[in-house]
């Protein structure tokens, strides 16, 4: 009877965590700055595991419908994801320094007519963004080998900066109290720490 009741419970909890979702999805960029969301879809969302984020990179998440042809489209021609007011970028064919970001799709957010998402760097990626030495020690933890980036547009074709102390301190330069209280944080360019304050700059507009 407990093996059986374990069973349920597990059954359920998979189930749960499984469960279609209502997303919105934009083509483009420049849809998902003029909210004009070019369909609806039910959609899994399904964490990917530490191992999977370290080895192939990209976003934290799969989002996908389950049917053949949806989820092509949802791959190859879904810019981003909007659930429950939660924003996912899709990260295939995004590109760091001529090397792909990786797959799937990471959390993202608005902020002053621009688009930011944090993703971990995919394999010798990840040898670029900290060194040789440093990717070796990120592989032991994954969740800290974690930035933000920039989508940029201004060249018709997108391009990825990397939100790095000296990006931060520019995008608060308008802000001199958030400026001042980001240049005595430890850890500039932790991603809790850029995300707080690219937070803060969006509760601004």
């Amino acid at each position: 009877m407990k093996t059986l009741f374990f069973v349920l419970c597990l059954f359920l909890s998979v189930e749960g965590a499984l469960s279609q979702e209502t997303g919105k999805l934009y083509t483009t960029l420049s849809d998902l700055l003029n909210e004009t969301s070019s369909s609806t879809l039910n959609v899994i969302k399904e964490k990917r595991n530490k191992n999977q984020l370290f080895m192939s990179g990209g976003g934290d998440f799969k989002i996908y419908n389950g049917d053949k042809e949806l989820d092509k489209e949802i791959k190859k021609k879904t810019f981003a994801i909007e659930i429950d007011d939660t924003l996912y970028i899709n990260c295939i064919g995004l590109k760091f320094k001529k090397r792909p970001i990786g797959a799937w799709f990471a959390p993202g957010l608005i902020c002053k007519g621009k688009v930011y998402f944090t993703a971990i760097p995919t394999g010798s990626n990840a040898a670029m963004a900290f060194g040789v030495v440093g990717a070796a020690v990120q592989s032991a933890n994954a969740a800290s080998s974690r930035v933000f980036y920039e989508v940029d547009d201004s060249e018709k074709k997108l391009k990825l900066d990397r939100v790095d102390s000296k990006k931060m301190e520019e995008l608060l330069q308008r802000y001199p109290e958030l400026l001042e209280r980001y240049q005595k944080e430890a850890f500039k360019e932790h991603i809790e720490i850029v995300g707080k304050y690219l937070q803060a700059i969006k509760q601004q507009e």
